[in-house]
């Protein structure tokens, strides 16, 4: 505890007492509004206006246009949730040093407390994620100061709120207009490379905008083409000689019947309705829309199988060669996220209480372990085992992915394996333990012959090895047929582990075990 404090002391003395009040707020741009029309119709003029103006550090407009383009397009929206998803799903850790002592272990899981109980952490997460599109996001740390100097809250601010010092490429405040710095230990701001590039530069919209704007050219000529020959033109006749107030009588009865249904018409007059020629199909707007939309579907998931089930491409070795893709993705944005996290929030918490020296600092760090199949692993350890091969316990908790049990803790005991019963096949891992337990029996005899009558125990091993030699010869030559048959060493194991499992020697055996015998019996007559 007292060292705890001093440290606390020296931090508090370099940085000073974390500010409370807000240099943002929780709705820093509530009194700003959106143009959100400005983009329906989104010419590739303005995107390079936008553009330019953010490589001299104005990101004000492409921001706006990156905010409204993702409200707008549904289909950028959903890939991008996936992807933001894929790295808020998965569970985190503080991890500290490898040689630390019980102390930092205790004031480890004391830190994960503290980061757990902050408001709406988790969501927290997910606003960091938003620089996966936009380059950057932006989260203000709210202070909350007394026994314990932690976050009260995380607020996200929108990118549209910053400026990028052109000469530092920082990152500033819009304060009325007017950019300051940000403050220090106030900020957690997310810098994400989906391209290189600077910071403005480096986003993912840089590459959906383009993909957006053609798209929407697509989209709005479908709906005037819709508009145009969707529906039948309706032909109003009437006979000549009639007068003005008929006339407009029929013509607003034509203008209706569209929307209402039904009207009502002299007998003289008559409304028709007429199919409009037209050249066109809407599914070749469809189609460019869909093209569209794989290209955007690749620029943030590097496929398109997530978003197109046709039935045609969707083949389960192209499934994994997706799956590959999509976690070599997330972990893309992990390791670029949690570093962020430590530095700028994990670090900050610690040193203010004083929990931490920076070189002893915990690594926040996202849990990106794969399933495994604990089955085929448990087969795996087991052979290996028998083998021979000496595996770590704390290995085998860690890739079987099971919790090794705590000191006081209720633990599974394992069972023994039944005898099988007679005239039924022996189970093949029950086979492998017997087997086991046959080597270690051979070993120990051995041992036992080395301070046995060297003339005695020769014999007992000649008369053996006699008797067994036709058995064995049998074997080799069957294991040698297999060789020489064999297309490759894969097939020729195979091929002998069939033989092992289909072939039983029983005279084999049955000559082991007299010789075991005898050898038991030789041992007793000694005593």
């Amino acid at each position: 505890m007292m060292i705890k404090n001093k440290i606390a002391a020296m931090v508090r003395q370099a940085f000073g007492k974390p500010d409370t009040n807000t240099q943002a707020g929780a709705r820093a741009a509530q009194d700003q509004t959106l143009n959100y029309m400005s983009v329906q119709t989104l010419d590739p003029s303005r995107l390079a206006s936008a553009f330019g103006a953010a490589d001299t550090g104005d990101i004000t407009q492409q921001a706006t246009l990156f905010e409204l383009i993702e409200e707008h397009d549904p289909h950028i929206f959903a890939e991008l949730a996936k992807r933001r998803r894929a790295v808020t799903g998965l569970g985190w850790q503080l991890d500290p040093k490898d040689d630390a002592p019980q102390s930092e272990l205790d004031r480890c899981k004391e830190l994960t407390d503290m980061l757990k109980a902050i408001p709406r952490f988790e969501d927290a997460h997910y606003d960091l994620t938003d620089a996966i599109g936009k380059g950057f996001a932006a989260l203000e740390i709210e202070w909350k100061t007394g026994a314990e100097w932690v976050p009260s809250a995380l607020h996200w601010v929108p990118q549209r709120m910053m400026r990028v010092e052109r000469t530092t490429g920082k990152l500033m405040y819009l304060k009325n207009g007017m950019p300051e710095p940000l403050r220090e230990w106030g900020w957690v701001v997310h810098e994400h490379r989906s391209k290189s590039g600077y910071i403005e530069q480096a986003a993912l919209f840089r590459v959906l905008a383009w993909a957006y704007a053609y798209k929407s050219y697509n989209v709005l000529d479908m709906q005037r083409f819709l508009e145009k020959y969707g529906m039948p033109i309706r032909l109003g006749k009437y006979p000549a000689g009639i007068g003005k107030t008929e006339q407009n009588t029929l013509l607003k009865a034509v203008r209706n019947i569209g929307s209402d249904g039904a009207g009502i018409v002299p007998s003289t007059m008559s409304i028709e309705f007429e199919q409009a020629a037209k050249n066109g199909q809407v599914t070749d707007f469809l189609s460019s829309i869909e093209y569209w939309e794989r290209k955007q579907s690749m620029a943030i998931l590097g496929g398109t199988l997530t978003s197109q089930a046709d039935g045609k491409t969707s083949t389960n070795a192209l499934g994994m060669v997706h799956d590959k893709v999509r976690r070599e993705i997330m972990l893309h944005d992990v390791r670029q996220i949690a570093p962020t996290i430590g530095a700028q929030l994990v670090t900050p918490i610690a040193l203010y209480n004083g929990m931490f020296a920076p070189d002893r600092m915990p690594t926040f760090t996202y849990d990106t372990a794969e399933t495994v199949d604990q089955k085929m692993m448990v087969d795996v350890l087991e052979r290996a085992a028998n083998m021979g091969l000496d595996i770590d316990v704390e290995y085998a908790h860690q890739v079987l992915q099971i919790p090794k049990a705590t000191d006081g803790a209720k633990t599974i005991k394992g069972t023994s394996r039944p005898n099988t019963p007679p005239g039924k096949p022996a189970d093949p891992a029950a086979a492998a333990d017997a087997g086991a337990a046959l080597t270690r029996l051979v070993a120990l005899a051995k041992d036992k012959a080395a301070d046995a009558d060297p003339d005695v125990m020769a014999s007992y091993i000649a008369q053996l090895s006699a008797l067994a030699a036709p058995h064995e010869q049998t074997m080799v030559q069957q294991i040698a047929a297999i060789v020489a048959e064999a297309g490759g060493y894969d097939d020729a194991i195979e091929a002998i582990e069939k033989l092992a499992i289909n072939t039983r020697p029983t005279a084999l055996a049955e000559t082991i075990a007299l010789g075991l015998a005898t050898a038991d019996l030789s041992g007793r007559a000694g005593v």
